[in-house]
């Protein structure tokens, strides 16, 4: 998987630059996020604006990422393309996780 980071402020963006999310690297994803938790890391953005496609395993992964963060700990969602973001509201998905627009929009909150 092509995993992206840089730190802005107290916070981590997290670019995922594959257009899917699914069954063969999802797991690719929590192990990222749960090296950078170990690494001092605490408020994430995950930038998911380049995923057209998302499955259920793919949003099941994301799961275990709000298990690993630290308590005070922050993971927010950003960029998801209609077809993913439609996915998210199916699931209700939305109700779970903050998520907004834009990187920029998640930084601003």
């Amino acid at each position: 998987m092509i995993l992206s980071h840089e730190r802005v402020g107290d916070f981590v963006i997290l670019r995922v630059g594959e257009s899917r999310v699914d069954a063969t690297n999802s797991s690719e994803l929590q192990e990222h996020v749960s090296s950078l938790v170990s690494k001092g890391g605490r408020s994430f953005v995950l930038d998911l604006s380049a995923v057209l496609f998302m499955d259920s395993c793919g949003l099941a992964g994301l799961i275990p990422i709000t298990n690993c963060m630290p308590k005070d700990g922050r993971l927010l969602i950003a960029g998801l393309h209609p077809k993913v973001e439609q996915i998210f509201k199916l699931t209700k998905l939305n109700t779970i996780f903050n998520i907004y627009p834009s990187v920029g929009e998640a930084l601003k909150s």
